[in-house]
């Protein structure tokens, strides 16, 4: 599959709009899902052999079921092998706790009749939410909003007892009230409406698509003027090509060799604290 297929390059820089506001695991799984080896191994782990999936008791929830471990997924560092051709926020993608330490989970405790869950409200109200039960008993769940995903561990009683519950939101990590106040911040952004306002691009989210169009390009077969006109734009181009300076080129090469770099197994740096808190999600 070409992820890049497009000549029209003053079109294509807007197809990544999606990711303005992903977290470190998305961004770590657009570049895990351009890997030609996973899309083949996820093609053949993809049978209800190792993963089921239920009747849900409302719309915009899906009940998955790991029937058992996938030695193959989770050396990438998943949980099961998601379909490689959905992207970021469509997919549905579990990284393992080895692999992906979360900054947020959930206990879950028993809630008395009629009491109101916020978190839970707004999430059925706001989301798509795809819940997992691992082989061992484990659970955990993505909520999917306008922009952006993230994946909570749950712990204590199950989500889907019919017994009254509600989750008890935790956040590991550092002390400093600050901190865990802004990580629950740009966690609840995945509760924001969506709008279509253009992308404010953080810096580093910026770069890490740059690298993912150059990868993509460079799959289409373009150069890397055409690289550099897709991110700067056509006029930008040609002011440099006509004055000879090979600045955009040469920056065209760095992000290439970061996103060949990133698809080749570099996206687990993604998943770590260090990287993750210069991204939006927890």
């Amino acid at each position: 599959m070409r992820f890049l297929e497009t000549r029209q390059l003053g079109d294509v820089a807007r197809k990544y709009d999606y990711t303005c506001k992903l977290g470190a695991d998305r961004w770590a799984w657009e570049f895990c899902r351009r890997d030609p080896e996973l899309r083949d191994k996820a093609r053949f782990f993809s049978s209800g052999d190792y993963i089921s999936e239920r009747p849900a008791p409302c719309p915009g929830l899906t009940l998955l079921k790991l029937r058992k471990p996938i030695a193959e997924a989770e050396a990438y560092g998943l949980c099961f092998f998601p379909d490689p051709d959905d992207h970021a926020i469509d997919a549905d993608l579990f990284w393992s706790a080895e692999q992906y330490p979360r900054d947020i989970s959930v206990h879950v405790v028993d809630a008395v009749p009629g009491e109101v869950d916020e978190y839970q409200m707004l999430a059925l109200q706001r989301c798509r939410i795809t819940h997992l039960t691992s082989h061992d008993g484990s659970e955990q769940f993505v909520l999917r909003g306008a922009r952006c995903a993230i994946q909570i561990m749950a712990h204590g009683i199950s989500l889907l007892s019919p017994q009254p519950h509600k989750m008890v939101v935790t956040i590991a990590g550092s002390e400093c009230i600050d901190t865990k106040t802004d990580v629950l911040k740009k966690a609840r952004q995945v509760y924001d409406r969506c709008e279509d306002s253009s992308p404010q691009w953080a810096r580093t989210g910026r770069s890490l698509r740059d690298a993912l169009i150059c990868l993509d390009a460079k799959e289409a077969g373009l150069s890397y003027w055409e690289m550099a006109e897709i991110i700067f734009g056509y006029e930008l181009v040609e002011a440099n090509r006509n004055r000879g300076s090979r600045a955009l080129k040469d920056a065209m090469r760095r992000n290439l060799l970061r996103g060949e770099t990133l698809r080749g197994g570099g996206y687990r740096e993604l998943l770590q604290p260090k990287t993750r808190g210069s991204l939006l999600a927890a």
